[in-house]
């Protein structure tokens, strides 16, 4: 086996969904060459592309998709860090192995720890614990050189809905007080409408830029009444989900939904719809319909289509919030993978960034205590 470094994605391209397709992860959606290359195009400025494929011959058996980036701590210095491509926007990361895992991932370790210039620590975020790859990393840690070490922790909780064959079935999986509630906001809505729809964007007439921004609208003004910014106030994280959103489009994995009254768009949700599995990304709905649990509203009839097209999971994502309690307590775990130098500064610096109490106030009051990308 040996480790070739792509300079970019574009060599891939062709081959890249194909390999994905034959691993054990082959419905994230967030490892497609779409997602990750059109991720770099927006994010990528400033950090190192570190795309390794590792082959056996003339045969690709895995893909690790990771970028080379510093960061600034407050007053202690640049954090030079191997982590993921798509960090922090991508739900799920992963390396792409199609076979003998075990052999691609020390191959994958052997050459960062001996080949990548100086770095303070490799920080793997967001593994699916349901994927082998988290066992896989702490098995070869002894393998490792004694000047390393290897932390792991949960970083996520990510709720998902099995769906099952009829809609019927998933309502009677949940509470009497939620299935009560749920019927009560419904029954509240078209009452005090005549028109209340529920449509995809490709049955409402929009185009898939109006659609997006009435979305983006509709997100935004919930944050803004909320005194958040919201989160396309990044203009680079906006300019991203339009493109994303005309790719995904023409490949069919698109799944925006738009609860209407009177014609005028008052919920939506921003899902992918990839492999006969719909993720949750983003959502919002106009304030002044709140008395009528529109979110919930809409999570009830994305439900009933994703059933009646097939589809087998709803995936919720990241955060185990109280408002997707309510319709599962299937959750996953996603894992943090850490391989620092045994050294007081990259510990100092790994402290300083993985202290819950310290982050969840930061977030709470929409700072960041944690790191600033720097160019």
């Amino acid at each position: 086996m040996e480790v070739e470094e792509i300079n970019e994605f574009e060599p891939l391209r062709d081959c890249w969904n194909a390999i994905l397709g034959k691993s054990v992860i082959e419905d994230n959606i967030f490892l497609t060459w779409e997602w990750l290359s059109t991720w770099w195009k927006y994010f990528g400025e400033g950090r190192r592309l570190l795309l390794l494929t590792v082959r056996e011959k003339d045969e690709i058996l895995a893909i690790a998709p990771l970028m080379f980036s510093q960061y600034k701590l407050l007053k202690f210095g640049n954090i030079r860090r191997i982590e993921f491509i798509g960090c922090p926007h991508s739900d799920y990361h992963n390396f792409i192995m199609v076979k003998k895992e075990r052999e691609c991932l020390k191959t994958l370790l052997d050459y960062l720890t001996k080949n990548v210039e100086k770095w303070n620590w490799i920080e793997l975020k967001e593994i699916e614990g349901s994927t082998p790859t988290v066992n896989l990393l702490y098995e070869l840690s002894s393998e490792i050189s004694p000047i390393f070490t290897v932390s792991e922790r949960i970083c996520n909780i990510c709720p998902y809905i099995p769906l099952p064959t009829s809609f019927d079935i998933l309502l009677k999986k949940l509470t009497k007080n939620t299935r009560q509630n749920i019927n009560k906001y419904l029954r509240r809505i078209n009452r005090d409408y005549n028109n209340v729809t529920f449509k995809r964007y490709d049955e409402t007439g929009f185009s898939i830029k109006e659609a997006m921004g009435i979305f983006i609208k509709l997100h935004q003004k919930r944050w803004n009444n909320r005194g958040f910014p919201g989160a396309f106030a990044d203009r680079k994280f906006h300019d991203f989900h339009m493109e994303i959103a005309d790719l995904f489009a023409e490949r069919g994995w698109l799944g925006l939904y738009f609860l209407m009254v009177n014609d005028e768009p008052i919920s939506t949700q921003y899902t992918f719809e990839y492999k006969l599995k719909s993720y949750y990304y983003l959502a919002g709905f106009d304030p002044d319909f709140s008395d009528y649990s529109v979110g919930n509203l809409t999570t009830m009839f994305i439900l009933k289509e994703c059933i009646r097209r097939g589809f087998r999971e709803y995936d919720m994502m990241r955060g185990d919030e109280l408002y997707k309690m309510m319709w599962t307590k299937n959750c996953r775990k996603n894992y943090e993978v850490g391989i620092l130098r045994k050294d007081l500064y990259s510990r100092l610096l790994n402290w300083s960034t993985s202290a819950k109490a310290l982050n969840k106030l930061a977030e709470k009051f929409g700072i960041s205590l944690k790191i600033s990308y720097t160019t």
